[in-house]
C-alpha cells in the first residue's frame, strides 16, 4: 500500500512553513514519516526550495548550489551529514538579512547537532512526530474495518511506515517479536524497499552483524552473533553499538533488540539463504561446544542441515518430540527437516514412519490439518494413523467421513482405548447423533484406562448433550464436574481433550455460566492453534451475552474466517448469526437487515445446539426487523430445546404484535413454567419480561412493572447486560404510561448508562426515542389551561402518534370510529391544536 495523500501532521507542517524560526529540526523514530513531511514541506513552500539528502555523497555540492536564489533549504537525515557540512548549513542562516531559513529532519537523540546549534546561536524549533492517533490511523488505512485497523495498528506501533507494510500482509504473516524465523522468501512489497535501503547501505561489519543478529533470533547474542560472523569480539560490540546508535537496533531492560520486527526481516532478506546456512551451521557448532539445549540448538539445525547428518537428524528429532505439546509448530519445522535428511537407506523404515506420524500430529496441532492429512495418506495404516486422520478430517469439516475413519481405528485396535471412544463420541455429538454419543460416553466412563482428562472430557461432552435433551439439573452437574476437573489439569493434561472445550463452553452458556466459560477460553486460546473455529464461535455467543459487543464482532469475524479457511461448513451460519446479533443492537437497521438476509440464505448446522441457535436469532432478528410476516410462525419444536423459554417469549412477542392477547398470554404462562423447571436466571428473565409485556398490553401496569424490575434483577444475576438494559428500558416505559414521570427518567438513564458502556448504539437510539415519548406524554398529562387528559383520550392520543388511522384504533380499542374521532376532537381541543400531525409533535417533544 502506498500513502495516497498527506495524512495528518497539519500542527507539525505549519510549523516547519512558519518563518519565525531560522533552523527547524524535525525529530522522530525511523519510518515515522520525517521524509514525507519534508516532502510536503518542500511542495508547499511559496519560497524557492533546495532539497538536500543529508548522507548524499553529492551533499557539498548540492549545499552550494543552495547559495543562489533558494531560501528555503530542506535536509533529510541530517544525522548522516558531518559536522563540516552542519557548519556550512549553519552559514547559511547565520545572517538574519539573507532571509534564508532550513528544515532539518534528524533521528531522535542527536546530541553532536544539539550542541552545534547551541554554539551557533541560532533561532530554532524543534518539532517532534508522535505516532498516528485512530483517526490519522483511519484516514491512512481507509479500506480496512475498525477491528482490523487497530490490530494493524497495535502490530505496527502506530509508525506510518509500519502501517503500509502490515497493511498489505495478511495477519498470519505478520513478523512477531518472539524468535521465531524471519520470513524473507515473499515477494518484497513496495514500501519494504525503504527499510532494505537502509540495511544495505549500512557498512561491512554492521551489515554482517545485522544480518546474523536476523537470523540469530528475536533478542541479540552478542557471542552467538560472533559465532555466525567470524568477526573479532571487539568488532561485533563496536557494530552493535553504532546499530543502536544508527536506530537499527533498540536497547532494552533485556538486551538489544531490533527495532521493529520488519527492520529483522530485511536484514534477513539481506543475509540470503546461503549466507544464513553458513550461519547457521557455524551457530549450532557453536551452541553444540557450551551444550545448550536441543531446543536452542534446532533452531539453527533446521537451517544449517547438511545431508545425511545423523547427528544433526537425531538432535532435531529430541527436540521435535520434547515441544511437541507446547510448541507443536517449531515440532513440525524440526521434524521436518529431520525427515528430509535422512539416508535414502532409512526411508520407508520405522523411524521414518515413527518421525512422520510425530510430524503429522505436530501438524494437526499447529492448526495445519490439510498437510497432516497429505503426510498421513503415504503411511501404512495402524489405529496411532487412522486416529490421526479421523481429527484431519474433522479438522477440515467433513465430520461423517471422521467419525467412519474413528470407528475403522477402533476396530482395527482391538483393545479398549477410552481416548479414543472420547473422540468419537465428540463426532457423534457433532454428527447429530445424541443418543449415540451419550451411550459411548456412560461406557467410557466405566472404563478403567480413563484418566482424569477423559473423565473431564466426559462430563465436558456429557454436559451439552444433557442440556439438549432438556435435562437441566442433571446438565448442570455435569457442567460443574467438568469444569472443575479441567481447572486440576496441567496445560499437557488438559491439552490433549481440548477439543472438548467448545463443547463445554456452550453449556456453560447456556446454563448461565458465562465468565468461567470466557476464562476456559482464554486458557484454551494460550494452549492451542490460533484460527479454530470452534473456539471462535463460542467466544463470540459468550461476549454477546456479557454485552462485550466489539470483542464479540471480532471472534464472530475469525470464528467466520477459519471456518471458511478450512471447511467448516457448519461454523460459518453459527457465526454470522452472532454478527447479526451484534448489529441489531450496534450497527443501523439497513445493515441489519442485509446481514438478515445473508443468514438466511444458508445452509442450517447439522451440529444440533448451533442450529437452534442460529434459527432462533433469525426468528428474533426477523421479528424485530419485521423481515417477513412468518417470522415467527414455524411450528415450535415440543422436543427439548435449550433456548424452549426464550422461543416461547419470541411466540409471546409475536403474538402481541398480531393483538392475538390470549396467545400471548398462554406463551407468557408456559414460558414461566419452563422457566421454573430449569432453575435459570436468565430463563427466568426472559419468562417474567415476556409476562410483562402482556400485562402492558392488558391495561395491567402494576404486574408488568413488578415482572419487569423482577426480569431486571434476574438478567443482571446471570450477566445478561443487554437483555437488563432492555428490561430497565421496559420498566421506564410503565413508570411513564403510569405517570410517575420521575422514577421513569431515572430507569432510562440506568438504561442509557447500560447501552453506553456496551457500545450498543442502536439500542442508545431506541432509548432516546422512549425518552422522547415519555416527555410527550408529561405534556398530555399536564396540558395547558388544566384540561387534563382523560385515561382514554391519553391512549387514543398515543395510537395516533403511532400512526394509526381512526379505523385501526377503533378495531384495536373496540370503539365505534364515530366515537374515535370525538376522542381525538376532545384532545385537540383541550391542547389547543388544530390537526392530528399536532399531537405527534407535542407527544414526542
Amino acid at each position: 500500500m502506498v500513502e495516497k495523500e498527506f495524512v495528518g501532521r497539519s500542527a507539525e507542517l505549519a510549523a516547519c512553513l512558519d518563518r519565525a524560526a531560522a533552523v527547524t529540526v524535525v525529530e522522530g523514530l525511523p519510518g515515522i514519516g520525517k521524509t514525507r513531511l519534508l516532502a510536503e514541506v518542500a511542495r508547499q513552500a511559496p519560497d524557492p526550495v533546495c532539497a538536500v539528502p543529508g548522507g548524499a555523497p553529492e551533499f557539498p555540492r548540492r549545499l552550494a548550489h543552495a547559495l543562489g536564489s533558494e531560501s528555503l533549504v530542506v535536509v533529510d537525515d541530517a544525522q548522516w551529514a558531518d559536522e563540516a557540512s552542519l557548519r556550512q548549513l549553519m552559514s547559511l542562516v547565520r545572517r538574519p538579512e539573507s532571509g534564508r531559513r532550513l528544515v532539518l529532519s534528524v533521528r531522535e537523540g542527536q546530541p553532536a547537532l544539539t550542541r552545534l546549534l547551541h554554539a551557533e546561536r541560532v533561532p530554532v524549533r524543534y518539532v517532534t512526530l508522535p505516532a498516528f492517533t485512530d483517526d490519522e490511523v483511519a484516514r491512512l488505512l481507509p479500506g480496512h474495518a475498525a477491528a482490523e485497523r487497530a490490530r494493524i495498528a497495535a502490530a505496527a506501533e502506530r509508525i506510518p511506515l509500519y502501517l503500509l507494510l502490515l497493511a498489505d500482509l495478511p495477519p498470519h504473516e505478520w513478523p512477531g517479536r518472539d524468535d521465531s524465523p524471519a520470513d524473507g522468501d515473499r515477494p518484497m512489497l513496495p514500501a519494504e524497499r525503504v527499510l532494505f535501503a537502509e540495511v544495505s547501505a549500512l557498512p561491512e561489519p554492521e551489515r554482517l552483524v545485522a544480518q546474523a543478529a536476523a537470523c540469530g533470533g528475536g533478542q541479540i547474542d552478542a557471542d552467538l552473533v560472533q559465532a555466525m560472523t567470524a568477526l573479532p569480539r571487539a568488532e561485533v560490540g563496536r557494530a552493535i553499538e553504532r546499530l543502536l546508535g544508527r536506530g537499527v537496533l533498540a536497547g532494552g531492560a533485556a538486551g538489544p533488540r531490533f527495532r521493529h520486527p520488519l527492520v529483522r526481516v530485511a536484514a534477513a532478506r539481506l543475509a540470503g539463504r546461503g549466507w544464513a546456512a553458513g550461519a547457521h551451521h557455524r551457530a549450532a557448532a557453536y551452541l553444540r561446544e557450551l551444550d545448550a539445549p536441543l531446543t536452542v540448538r534446532a533452531y539453527h539445525l533446521e537451517k544449517s542441515l547438511y545431508r545425511h547428518d545423523l547427528v544433526a537428524v537425531g538432535e532435531l528429532a529430541s527436540a521435535g518430540e520434547e515441544v511437541l505439546g507446547t510448541d507443536p509448530a517449531a515440532c513440525a519445522r524440526w521434524l521436518g527437516a529431520a525427515v528430509a535428511n535422512l539416508p535414502e537407506r532409512m526411508r520407508g523404515g520405522h523411524e521414518h514412519c515413527r518421525l512422520s506420524v510425530l510430524r503429522a500430529e505436530a501438524l494437526l496441532a499447529s492448526g495445519q490439518p490439510a498437510k497432516a492429512r497429505s503426510l498421513l495418506a503415504g503411511l501404512p495404516d495402524s489405529p496411532r494413523v487412522l486416529a490421526l486422520l479421523s481429527r484431519c478430517e474433522h479438522a477440515l469439516g467433513r465430520t461423517r467421513r471422521a467419525r467412519a475413519i474413528a470407528e475403522a481405528a477402533i476396530a482395527a485396535s482391538g483393545k479398549p482405548d477410552a481416548r479414543a471412544q472420547l473422540e468419537l463420541a465428540h463426532l457423534e455429538l457433532l454428527d447429530g447423533d445424541l443418543v449415540g454419543a451419550q451411550e459411548r460416553l456412560r461406557r467410557t466412563a466405566a472404563d478403567p484406562s480413563a484418566g482424569p482428562a477423559v473423565q473431564s472430557a466426559i462430563a465436558a461432552l456429557a454436559a451439552i448433550g444433557l442440556v439438549c435433551a432438556g435435562r437441566t439439573i442433571e446438565a448442570r452437574h455435569a457442567q460443574q464436574a467438568a469444569a472443575d476437573g479441567f481447572d486440576l489439569l496441567d496445560d499437557n493434561e488438559l491439552r490433549s481433550v481440548l477439543y472438548t472445550v467448545p463443547a463445554l463452553c456452550w453449556a456453560s452458556c447456556f446454563l448461565d455460566d458465562d465468565r468461567r466459560a470466557l476464562a476456559l477460553l482464554d486458557r484454551a486460546q494460550y494452549l492451542s492453534a490460533p484460527g479454530l473455529p470452534f473456539r471462535h464461535s463460542v467466544r463470540g455467543y459468550v461476549l454477546w451475552k456479557l454485552g462485550r459487543l466489539a470483542e464479540a464482532a471480532e471472534a464472530a469475524a475469525e470464528a467466520e474466517t477459519a471456518a471458511t479457511r478450512f471447511g467448516h461448513h457448519d461454523v460459518v451460519p453459527m457465526a454470522a448469526a452472532i454478527r447479526l446479533r451484534v448489529l441489531l443492537a450496534t450497527g443501523d437497521r439497513s445493515s441489519a437487515e442485509q446481514q438478515w438476509r445473508t443468514v438466511e440464505k444458508m445452509p442450517r448446522p447439522t451440529v444440533e445446539w448451533w442450529r437452534r441457535t442460529v434459527e432462533h436469532i433469525l426468528a428474533e432478528a426477523g421479528l424485530e426487523l419485521g423481515m417477513f410476516p412468518g417470522a415467527v410462525e414455524q411450528p415450535m419444536e415440543r422436543t427439548a430445546n435449550p433456548l424452549r423459554v426464550a422461543r416461547l417469549a419470541l411466540d409471546c412477542r409475536g403474538a402481541l404484535a398480531e393483538g392475538a392477547l390470549a396467545d400471548a398470554r398462554r406463551s407468557a404462562s408456559e414460558a414461566m413454567e419452563r422457566a421454573a423447571a430449569t432453575g435459570l436466571k436468565s430463563d427466568l428473565g426472559i419468562a417474567l419480561l415476556a409476562r410483562a409485556t402482556v400485562s402492558a398490553a392488558d391495561n395491567d401496569l402494576a404486574a408488568a412493572l413488578t415482572d419487569a424490575s423482577a426480569a431486571a434483577v434476574a438478567f443482571g444475576r446471570a450477566a445478561m447486560v443487554l437483555h437488563r438494559g432492555r428490561a430497565v428500558l421496559f420498566v421506564a416505559e410503565v413508570l411513564g404510561r403510569q405517570g410517575n414521570f420521575d422514577a421513569a427518567t431515572q430507569r432510562i438513564g440506568e438504561a442509557r448508562e447500560v447501552f453506553q458502556s456496551a457500545g450498543a448504539h442502536a439500542l442508545l437510539r431506541e432509548t432516546t426515542k422512549v425518552q422522547r415519548r415519555l416527555a410527550g406524554q408529561r405534556k398530555l398529562e399536564s396540558p395547558s389551561g388544566g384540561r387534563t387528559l382523560s385515561r382514554r383520550e391519553r391512549q387514543v392520543a398515543e395510537m395516533v402518534v403511532r400512526g394509526l388511522t381512526t379505523k385501526e384504533i377503533a378495531a384495536e380499542l373496540f370503539l365505534s370510529p364515530r366515537t374515535v374521532d370525538a376522542h381525538v376532537a376532545r384532545v385537540l381541543n383541550k391542547l389547543d391544536l388544530s390537526t392530528r400531525a399536532g399531537i405527534a409533535r407535542r407527544l414526542t417533544g
